[in-house]
Order: structure tokens, then C-alpha cells, then sequence
């Protein structure tokens, strides 16, 4: 048997692994944990002594930074790694603790049903100072930066302009929408609060959400992204989501091929409208709904302005500032 950890969101359907159940005489056991990537590394490390799983999927180019990351994974090259972008790799994890599964944008989203370009101009060339207007700012939900990736993402997206494009000090603009933005604990409880409450119609979430919606109205779709704009440039976070082998897990020949099934398009094709991400596989065909999602070449990376080195050792010491200011 093999197992895996996986979080919490809509994941490819299960009969995807029948052909290699069968190629290889194995039950794919997949254990979904009702909890963000975060949670999915505390798993790890608690059962580090005693590793129940093989592989492990979820954990991004964010999370892989943490040191106790890569003490739960072992590096591992699959011998098809050249089916996967080749700058996603490398922007992921040059030493392969993780390799590319799939990737996307975090960025805003908005209800069309509530607000629109017309209504709230501000929406065509979004920049953080018209977010922190109370009038703005009061609309949005976001999650928990300690207990979700895209909170985290948005926590960063926010330090990575006022860092490199502002030059200003970032922790101010925290302290302006504290009293006005509602922070839930992560992203599925953000979006139960955007969904429900008719004062919350903007939340950070993915650039495929519009394609998510269109796909399941039928119709065009009700959602829409707000992009941040700066110098005429649209800018979002880059997510790259990973998949690894987990270190002394029970079957590491077997997770090392099962890994490698899941960079071909027997997986990869199923994740555009499964996972509502963009297939790290070159060669995968996107279904036409993607045409309204916001494909991550169509914007500059965030990330490119806030280097790994710099999050990875102050990561820490912004959250602690970060939770003084939203408890003070």
C-alpha cells in the first residue's frame, strides 16, 4: 500500500492511479488532510521518527524555504523531470527536496455581482494604498498567513512591493486595514465567509478561480481578478506546488516511481479541472474554460522582488510583527 498526504482542496479523482495500481500491484492510498500545507509539513514532522507516508504533496516554493521542510524529504530527480517546465524547477527547489505538480497565481478576486470596474475603477490598476482605503479594505477576506499558503502568499505579496517597489515600510499598511479586513483561518474558511456574507465581495484566492466558476455555472463567469498594477505592470504571487518523497517513508522505490506517474499526463491532464491549477507538464492541453483563468506568464512575479534568501531568514520575525499589529 501506498500513502500519501494531500490537503484539502478539490484533488484529482482517485481513479487517475488505477493504471498504476494495476502496473505495479498496489493500493494508492491517498489521505487528504483537512488542514493548508503547513499542516501537511506538522504532519510530517511528527511522524518523522516513524514516516507512515511515501510521498507528499502540497508543499510550495514558500514552505520548501522552512528548514524543518526539508529534514521530512528526502532529494529525488525523477528520470522524467524534463516533461515539467524547466524554470518552474528551478524556481521551486534547485536540490529536488520537491519537484513541480502544479502552479498558478495568488492574487484578488472579486463577486461581479457586487462590484466592477465601473462601480470601483480602482479595480482596473489595483494598488495596495487603494486596498488599505476603509471603503476597500472593509470588502476583503484573507486567510491566516501561520495556517494557510495563499494567506501566506498574500502576506508576502504585500512585504515584496512595499520592499521592492515602494521602498516604504511595509508594516504600515497592515496597521491601516487591521480594523477592516476579515482574516479567516484559511482558504476554505475564506471562502465560505466571501460566499455568504454580501459585505465581504473581494478575497484573496487564485487566478483560476473564473475559469472555476464558468466551468460550473455554464455560463460567463461571476468572478473576476484584480491584479495588482505598479508602473503599468500587473504583478501576483507565483505559487508552485510540489511533490516529494518523504525521507525513510515504507516504499521508496515505489513512491520514487509513483512520483514520476504523476509528472505524465495520465495525472497531469486531470489537475486543470480537478486541482484548478496549471499542470507543471509541458505537454498537457488546457480545457477551453481556461481561457478566463490568468495564466502566470501573463503577469511579473512578486516573488522575483522579494528573494528566497531574504524570506527564508526573516520569514520568522515578520510574522511575530505581523501578529502584533493585528492584536494590538
Amino acid at each position: 500500500s501506498l500513502l500519501m498526504w494531500g490537503n484539502d482542496s478539490e484533488n484529482i479523482d482517485n481513479m487517475v492511479f488505477g493504471p498504476f495500481e494495476q502496473q505495479y500491484g498496489v493500493d494508492v492510498e491517498i489521505v487528504r488532510l483537512n488542514t493548508d500545507a503547513n499542516g501537511i509539513v506538522s504532519r510530517l514532522v511528527a511522524e518523522a521518527e516513524n514516516p507512515r507516508a511515501d510521498v507528499v504533496i502540497g508543499i510550495d516554493n514558500i514552505l520548501i524555504l522552512q528548514d524543518q521542510a526539508r529534514q521530512v524529504l528526502e532529494p529525488f530527480t525523477p528520470s522524467n523531470l524534463d516533461l515539467v517546465n524547466t524554470t518552474l524547477v528551478e524556481l521551486l527547489d534547485e536540490e529536488h527536496y520537491i519537484v513541480p505538480f502544479d502552479f498558478g497565481i495568488v492574487t484578488l478576486i472579486y463577486s461581479t455581482d457586487a462590484m466592477n470596474v465601473t462601480t470601483h475603477p480602482q479595480l482596473a490598476n489595483l494598488t495596495f494604498e487603494d486596498l488599505a482605503e476603509p471603503s476597500m479594505a472593509s470588502t476583503l477576506v484573507t486567510e491566516n498567513p501561520h495556517l494557510s499558503s495563499p494567506g501566506l502568499a498574500f502576506f508576502l505579496s504585500e512585504i515584496a512591493v512595499y520592499h521592492g517597489i515602494l521602498d516604504d515600510d511595509w508594516r504600515e499598511w497592515w496597521c491601516s486595514v487591521r480594523d477592516y479586513i476579515d482574516v479567516q483561518e484559511g482558504w476554505s474558511e475564506a471562502w465560505a465567509k466571501w460566499d455568504s456574507d454580501p459585505t465581504r465581495n473581494m478575497m484573496v484566492s487564485y487566478g483560476t478561480d473564473p475559469a472555476y466558476s464558468a466551468h460550473y455555472t455554464g455560463t460567463a463567469p461571476d468572478t473576476a481578478v484584480a491584479l495588482f498594477s505598479y508602473n503599468a505592470e500587473s504583478y501576483a504571487w507565483l505559487q508552485i506546488e510540489g511533490i516529494g518523497l518523504v525521507k525513510n517513508g515504507p516504499n521508496p522505490d515505489l513512491a520514487k516511481k509513483f512520483i514520476e506517474y504523476c509528472l505524465t499526463e495520465a495525472v497531469q491532464s486531470h489537475i486543470a479541472l480537478n486541482q484548478w491549477m496549471f499542470p507543471a507538464n509541458l505537454n498537457v492541453e488546457l480545457p477551453d474554460v481556461f481561457d478566463y483563468a490568468v495564466h502566470p506568464d501573463e503577469v511579473s512575479p512578486l516573488n522575483a522582488l522579494l528573494p528566497a534568501t531574504l524570506i527564508k531568514s526573516n520569514l520568522t520575525s515578520w510574522l511575530q510583527e505581523y501578529d502584533l499589529i493585528m492584536t494590538a
